[in-house]
């Protein structure tokens, strides 16, 4: 059979938030819903109260609101500080025990994705996993690489990406 891609306005719907709030009225807010793609970003002005406690009240909240499924945004190494950038170590510092509370301390079935680098390029439909660095990824394949996630045969799972050669969809065995 051949695969269709469901039209993303009648299977997603994004839902506005605020972080800072607590873990009930989030959880209220999630009730319902299959699944959680965290992909919150601070931009530097907040990495605590985003990147990382933002994170992990929304990894309670989904467990509250029995949601199993849970795509985590991270960033590629998060887990090994000794590959960390310079210039980002406090945004791989939230983002190392975020991932940490989501494989340590939830049942969540989720996925980690680690993009390297971020370019503003038109998605290109294809990835590489494992990737060297340096490298880089469009925002927009890392979204379809997010949303392919949710789907994909991979559970309590990273996966490391980069611009590549490989069809999303086959790489995360969708």
């Amino acid at each position: 059979p051949i695969a269709q891609t469901p039209d993303p306005e009648k299977n997603f719907r994004a839902v506005e938030l605020d972080l800072s709030w607590p873990v009930d009225r989030l959880a209220d807010l999630y009730a319902g819903h299959d699944a959680i793609v965290f992909a919150a970003g601070s931009r530097g002005q907040d990495l605590l109260g985003v990147d990382l406690d933002g994170a992990v009240k929304t990894m309670k909240a989904a467990e509250r609101a029995d949601i199993s499924r849970f795509i985590m945004l991270s960033a590629l190494d998060a887990e090994d500080p000794d590959k960390w950038p310079d210039q980002l170590h406090d945004y791989y510092i939230a983002k190392y025990y975020a991932d940490e509370w989501l494989i340590h301390n939830t049942d969540l079935d989720y996925v980690i994705v680690q993009p390297t680098a971020l370019t503003n390029d038109p998605a290109k439909g294809s990835i590489t996993l494992q990737p060297q660095r340096p490298s880089t990824i469009s925002r927009a394949d890392v979204a379809d690489v997010l949303v392919a996630a949710l789907d994909s045969n991979r559970h309590r799972d990273t996966v490391k990406i980069a611009s590549g050669n490989e069809a999303i969809v086959k790489a995360l065995h969708v």
